[in-house]
């Protein structure tokens, strides 16, 4: 299996707060790094080398012994500049492709989520207990 990107965890958590039955909710920031030129704002999947990240791939994921606590499908992308410190005088420019997902898992200290072809990209509980999305980053 060809390893696609390192992980890289680059922010905080999302969204949602710890959940009052026992468990984690929040929102996953997938942040794919493929600097691909497109209209910020389009819906995006991967583009190489991430073309097995987009709309409908699988994704599980695992607490710290492996156990699968949740799983599903990556929605569609949107576009965003992949550098905005750039004017780029342009409609089209290096973007990266973010996917969010909203989670729901049981109470446990760290989270594995698991993507086709990429490294694991681990996050810590604590981080669902922000405001902000857990962002979590695909670099190639």
């Amino acid at each position: 299996m060809r390893r696609a990107g390192a992980p890289l965890l680059a922010g905080l958590a999302l969204l949602a707060g710890c959940g009052g039955g026992g468990g984690d909710e929040g929102r996953l920031r997938l942040v794919v790094t493929d600097n691909n030129i497109r209209e910020e704002g389009v819906e995006c999947a991967g583009a190489r080398p991430f073309r097995q990240i987009h709309r409908g791939t699988p994704y599980s994921i695992l607490d710290a012994d492996g156990e699968v606590v949740a799983d599903g499908e990556l929605p569609a992308g949107r576009a965003e500049n992949a550098d905005p410190s750039v004017d780029w005088e342009s409609d089209r420019f290096p973007t990266v492709c973010v996917m969010e997902l909203d989670v729901e898992l049981p109470e446990r200290p760290r989270y594995r989520l698991v993507l086709p072809e990429s490294a694991p990209l681990e996050f810590d509980a604590a981080l669902l207990e922000s405001e902000a999305p857990v962002q979590l980053v695909l670099r190639g």
